[in-house]
């Protein structure tokens, strides 16, 4: 069984073997948030931005530009991951704020984003796989498929202690789990590929060991794409041909007798066709290497550049930056400096809209775009974030 506390252990040791030779970012104070729209103009339509606080679900609509209205009313609702039309959004229902999963629910929505019809529980507890442990278990991590025909979800032993889980699939008509033909314990940075047939995934563990990037096959098997790495963070690139994952820096002296195949750290590619994992798998593609990096929190843009996090550590505290490598270019460039290293990291929207959390007294959910021309908060003690 894997533990919260364990892979907090491995995180944290992996930051500070990584980053103890490495100057402190120097931080600035951001800019104070601002509605001025003349800046902050991205083409086409904006997405809506739904949000979890203080137990309840809330929707901005478009994201950041309006007022938040408040969705269900809890006690303990978190997680949403809305459906690709925006007319549903599936969440984790607590029956206790301190709980760390619940159960699978379900609000319908209508076109202006107001609820139709009461939340209602979408999978029966009782209906999941058998898993290892006797508790009955608790659901985390939900993800709509981009063609809103499924809905994936990591199902954990509910004590708490656990990251990852058993990654299942439901089908997003009836609640039926669509399971894997062997179980696999993922971490719960996983991702959908674009055509809704695959889950790129990479293993949830309890120590500094190499794990596999895989892709499952939705229904079927699941195959690795690279081996024997040090991931943590993936998802698919917009076309599909290739997993982009982050690798954790494991070329030190301290990693020596960790049989990995991969050690430096960087972002990397690792071909698919079509979101299937090819075979045998090639080694993959380095498309940025930097020795003493943490990296986490890749998302692949429709601009085609690559978005991820670095971690700082510094005196005890963790926090995170928002960089970007853009198309063609080996040299990524930091659009913001202030994120909150803990709790969930970005999300990125519709022309490379980007909401976070900001590293200050209150919280901040924070909407920008690529440039951070503009940041304009949308609230404050947020706890869980997704743009539709």
């Amino acid at each position: 069984m894997v533990r919260r506390r364990s892979i907090a252990r491995v995180v944290g040791q992996l930051v500070v073997v990584v980053l103890v030779a490495c100057s402190p970012t120097n931080k600035t104070n951001p800019a104070a948030p601002t509605t001025n729209p003349t800046t902050f103009a991205p083409q086409g339509p904006q997405a809506s931005l739904f949000y979890a606080k203080a137990g309840s679900l809330y929707v901005s609509d478009p994201g950041g530009d309006t007022p938040a209205r408040k969705l269900t009313d809890g006690p303990a609702d978190t997680q949403p991951a809305p459906s690709p039309d925006g007319m549903h959004v599936a969440y984790v229902h607590k029956a206790n704020a301190s709980d760390y999963g619940g159960e699978l629910w379900v609000l319908d929505l209508s076109p202006q984003r107001t609820p139709v019809g009461a939340p209602r529980r979408f999978v029966d507890p009782a209906a999941l796989p058998e898993a290892p442990w006797k508790t009955p278990g608790h659901i985390v991590s939900p993800r709509w498929s981009p063609t809103g025909k499924q809905i994936a979800f990591l199902h954990n032993d509910g004590s708490g202690q656990t990251v990852g889980g058993l990654l299942l699939v439901a089908a997003a008509d009836t609640g039926t789990i669509v399971a894997p033909r062997q179980p696999l314990f993922a971490n719960d940075q996983y991702a959908w590929a674009p055509d809704g047939k695959y889950v790129a995934w990479t293993n949830a563990r309890s120590d500094v060991s190499p794990v596999d990037v895989s892709a499952l096959e939705v229904g079927g098997a699941s195959t690795p794409v690279a081996k024997d790495t040090n991931a943590f963070s993936v998802t698919y690139r917009k076309d599909g041909q290739a997993i982009l994952f982050t690798n954790g820096d494991a070329s030190g002296p301290d990693f020596t007798g960790i049989p990995f195949a991969l050690r430096d750290g960087g972002i990397y590619a690792a071909a698919t066709v079509g979101g299937a994992p090819a075979n045998p798998p090639a080694h993959p593609t380095s498309l940025l290497a930097r020795q003493g990096s943490y990296y986490g929190d890749v998302a692949a843009l429709g601009s085609g550049a690559v978005a991820f996090t670095e971690t700082h550590h510094v005196a005890g505290h963790l926090s995170k930056s928002i960089l970007v490598l853009d198309a063609q270019s080996s040299v990524p460039r930091t659009i913001i400096a202030n994120v909150a290293g803990d709790g969930q990291g970005p999300a990125w929207g519709a022309d490379d809209a980007v909401a976070y959390v900001q590293d200050s007294p209150g919280s901040p959910l924070i909407v920008t775009d690529v440039k951070n021309r503009a940041p304009k908060q949308v609230d404050t003690g947020v706890e869980s974030f997704a743009w539709q």
